[in-house]
């Protein structure tokens, strides 16, 4: 009997420490799952729970033109700039990033974006625009990883009507000078031979404008 008394003490006592041990197993791994959710590492193989750090670089977009600042309708412009990063006191060059070309309409709805195109290395941007009414353009940077957000100034761009009507029988206004003859559907630029005896029924201020129209440069 005290051998089995005995065997069975020795049971308890490891049944003891075996809870013991699992109990301070459990401790360490509350522990590591608390460290990963502070720190945002990942110890355990789990996805960090923490908010990866705000960007921190200060970015600008400098230089930035639109042109030209007044353009018949049809024709494009032409927008220009370039990304810059802050580094100590100096703006530098970034790498290659993606920026948004916003536009504002004449008296429609607020600014929005057009499309999103992408610098050079350099961070410089080149990019043509064909505008259907008048209104002001903008670049903006979204912000990443490392960089801030910015935006760019806003440029007006005015579009003008390429076609307009006759302001007397034989004349035209001077910003829509050439001549169209509805009937023959031929054009007469100034300076060509039947330009002063010609009396127009609509007046273009580019010849791509009369093309467009249906009409066809006179041959003389």
């Amino acid at each position: 009997m005290a051998g089995y008394a005995w065997l069975g003490t020795h049971s308890g006592a490891a049944k003891r420490v075996e809870m013991g041990e699992a109990m301070r197993a459990l401790r360490q791994g509350f522990l590591l799952i608390g460290l990963t959710m502070l720190t945002g590492s990942s110890l355990l193989g789990l996805s960090p729970l923490v908010a990866n750090a705000a960007p921190s670089v200060t970015t600008r977009v400098a230089a930035f033109s639109a042109a030209p600042a007044k353009v018949y309708a049809g024709n494009s412009i032409t927008l220009q700039a370039q990304v810059q990063r802050l580094a100590g006191k100096s703006w530098v060059k970034t790498g290659a990033l993606n920026i948004g070309i916003w536009f504002d309409p004449d008296g429609a709805k607020p600014n929005a974006l057009v499309r999103t195109v992408k610098t050079n290395a350099s961070g410089y941007l080149k990019a043509s625009q064909l505008p259907a009414v008048s209104g002001r353009w903008s670049l903006r940077l979204p912000a990443t990883s490392s960089y801030k957000a910015s935006i760019s100034s806003q440029l007006y761009v005015q579009v003008l009507a390429a076609v307009a009507k006759p302001i007397s029988k034989n004349s035209c206004p001077s910003w829509a000078p050439i001549k169209g003859n509805k009937q023959s559907h031929i054009y007469h630029l100034p300076g060509q031979r039947f330009y002063k005896a010609t009396n127009p029924e609509l007046c273009f201020a580019t010849e791509a404008a009369a093309v467009k129209a249906g009409y066809r440069k006179a041959k003389v």
